[in-house]
């Protein structure tokens, strides 16, 4: 498999982004009392808080009061959107299949292997477009 952990991480610091704002009634978080939460390095969160910055799910202001919020409620922001953003289109699965072996045989288990792959993303992705991280926050 090629992604990351970084994936989980976001999925947690979004949620965690969440419940800050509905404990601060919508004051900025910032990424070291993320960091301090999830007892991760702050580079990481940094990281991951860019490139959901980048996606438009987070929104971030820059000084003493500043920090991050959610762009939009928990109920419009899909597992997949925070897949792409973290992972951006990184292929679940390395299909570059070189055989030494000419062989319309084996050229015909190559393609099928691939497709095989490929449909088994394909449902990963479909699974995670619906589910919406206000359904993984109502199962705590």
């Amino acid at each position: 498999m090629a992604y990351s952990t970084a994936f989980s991480q976001a999925v947690s610091i979004l949620l965690l982004i969440h419940v800050k704002m509905e404990e601060f009634r919508f004051e900025f978080v910032s990424a070291k009392v993320i960091a301090e939460c999830l007892k991760a390095p702050v580079p990481t969160v940094v990281k991951i808080l860019k490139s959901l910055n980048a996606a438009g799910i987070t929104t971030t202001k820059e000084g003493a009061k500043g920090g991050v919020l959610l762009a939009k409620p928990i109920s419009e922001i899909t597992l997949l959107d925070v897949f792409l953003a973290i992972e951006h289109g990184t292929p679940l699965f390395k299909t570059q299949l070189d055989y030494f072996i000419e062989n319309p045989q084996v050229d015909d288990l190559k393609s099928k292997v691939i497709n095989c792959l490929q449909d088994a993303e394909k449902a990963m992705k479909d699974s995670l477009k619906n589910t919406t991280l206000a359904d993984i926050y109502k199962l705590r």
